[in-house]
């Protein structure tokens, strides 16, 4: 396998590990989920991740885990308090709720729409089950949980970028190429139109530091996933931080939207 394929398979299980972090995040809370924070496991987990996705673990990299290691041992990082954060900020009865984690919902209220959209049968939800039907997923928990739910969009993108991996590993194009148009085509139609703004919206809203700084993380992963869209040459609005640098000049030059944010380190 040449040194190019290799960096690319690294950077595909990278994101694939990433989404996957990020979705647990946003999952009703577990033990484990507050155990791993404690004892550091998680963020070790996040480490080697960026470590495959970019190579290397950036300045900007080492001071998102420092803020997040000090957010998973500050108050409200015990199982019982996440769990009422949690119910607290998603969970919220009717159209009280403070976050909506569903796509159609979200955006529902973005729009400025009254009332609250079907949970199940919202055309989003149907796009996004379709999305996964015709990926070879089923969805799991299909007719209990929104198919457009925050992290199952997120397991669903962990899913496309390990596929990619998969067919890079054993040297399938035509498989590989199928799996990023999917990934691009989910990312530019469902996820980048709404879960930034859902991860915004949770930094403002939330009253204890740990979800707070999931919602940092998930801006992290999204950045990579927009700029892996904008090299792939999806139609996805996006202009890297730092120096203003467009994602089109970004994939003439062959860097990410991220490296571009990051150029002048």
């Amino acid at each position: 396998m040449g040194d190019s394929i290799d960096r690319e398979l690294h950077r595909a299980v990278g994101l694939a590990d990433l989404a996957s972090l990020c979705s647990a995040a946003f999952q009703f809370p577990t033990p484990e989920l507050a155990a791993a924070l404690k004892d550091g496991s998680f963020l070790s987990d996040w480490r080697a991740c960026i470590l495959d996705v970019c190579g290397r673990v950036s300045e900007a990299d080492e001071a998102l885990l420092a803020f997040c290691d000090e957010a998973f041992h500050a108050e409200g990082t015990d199982y019982a308090t996440m769990r009422r954060e949690y119910s607290r900020l998603y969970l919220a009865p009717g159209s009280k709720v403070p976050v909506w984690p569903y796509e159609s919902c979200f955006r529902h209220r973005a729009a400025g729409a009254s009332g609250v959209p079907s949970l199940f049968r919202s055309q989003i939800a149907l796009a996004v089950e379709r999305s996964m039907h015709e990926a070879g997923v089923a969805p799991v928990k299909e007719h209990q949980e929104p198919g457009d739910s925050v992290f199952r969009e997120l397991d669903f993108l962990a899913y496309l970028h390990a596929a990619e991996g998969e067919a890079l590993r054993v040297g399938d194009e035509d498989a590989r190429s199928a799996h990023l148009g999917r990934l691009v085509r989910f990312a530019t139609d469902h996820a980048l139109p709404w879960i930034p703004d859902f991860m915004a919206a949770t930094e403002e809203l939330a009253d204890f530091a740990v979800y707070r700084a999931f919602a940092r993380l998930g801006v992290r992963y999204l950045a990579e996933l927009r700029a892996l869209s904008c090299n792939a040459g999806a139609s996805v609005s996006c202009t890297a931080s730092g120096n203003g640098s467009s994602c089109a000049a970004s994939a003439s030059a062959g860097r990410s939207c991220v490296d571009c944010g990051e150029a002048d380190e």
